[in-house]
C-alpha cells in the first residue's frame, strides 16, 4: 500500500532502504526506545531487518516527497494481543536530523486517514514511559492513553514499562 501525503510519500519497506536504515539502526539509544537493541554493528544485520520487514509487508519507508530521501519508518501491523482484524498497532521511527518537523504527524494522520477508508475500527499506539517525545507525538495525533503496559526487549532481555493509547476510528475519520 502507498500513502501520499503533502510532504512525504509512505510504500512498503525494500531490501534496498537497508543502508539508509542503517543510518539509524546503529544509534543505540534509538534501538533501545524502538525495543530493538542492540544496535546495529554492521550493515549486515541492518540488510537481515529490512529483509524480514520488506517480506513481512507491514513496516512502510517514510519518503520527502520532493527528494525521495528515506527519513524513517512506520510500522501498520496486526493486532498483537487478541488478533482481531478489526485492529492495528502502529511502530515508527524517524531519523533524529527530521524530527520536529511535523514529518511523523504527517506520517501518522496519513496511516489514520487510510486505515479509516478500511474496516479497521481501532488504532493502538504505545511507547516506553520514559520516552516522552513519543507520548506527545501519540497525544497530539488524537489517541487517548487507556492503560500502562510492558513491553519485553529480547534483544536486551529486559521488560520497560509502557504507555498504550487507543484511537477509535469511524466512517472515514477518527471518532472523537
Amino acid at each position: 500500500m502507498i500513502i501520499d501525503t503533502k510532504r512525504l510519500l509512505l510504500r512498503p519497506v525494500i531490501p534496498d532502504d537497508a543502508t539508509a536504515l542503517h543510518a539509524f539502526f546503529c544509534l543505540p539509544e534509538e534501538m533501545r526506545l524502538l525495543g530493538l537493541a542492540p544496535a546495529h554493528t554492521t550493515t549486515d544485520q541492518s540488510e537481515a531487518l529490512v529483509a524480514r520487514w520488506a517480506e513481512d509487508g507491514q513496516h512502510h519507508a517514510l519518503l520527502l516527497r520532493d527528494s525521495g530521501t528515506l527519513i524513517g519508518y512506520i510500522a501498520i501491523q496486526p493486532d498483537s494481543e487478541e488478533n482481531r482484524p478489526d485492529t492495528r498497532e502502529l511502530g515508527f521511527g524517524l531519523l533524529p536530523q527530521w524530527r520536529h518537523q511535523g514529518y511523523m504527524t504527517e506520517a501518522i494522520q496519513g496511516v489514520l486517514s487510510m486505515l479509516s477508508q478500511q474496516t479497521i475500527r481501532y488504532v493502538w499506539a504505545c511507547c516506553f514511559r520514559e520516552n516522552t517525545v513519543s507520548e506527545r507525538l501519540i497525544r497530539r495525533c488524537g489517541f487517548r492513553y487507556i492503560q500502562d503496559g510492558f513491553f519485553f526487549a529480547p534483544g536486551e532481555a529486559r521488560e520497560y514499562a509502557s504507555l498504550e493509547f487507543c484511537m477509535k476510528l469511524c466512517q472515514g475519520e477518527p471518532c472523537t
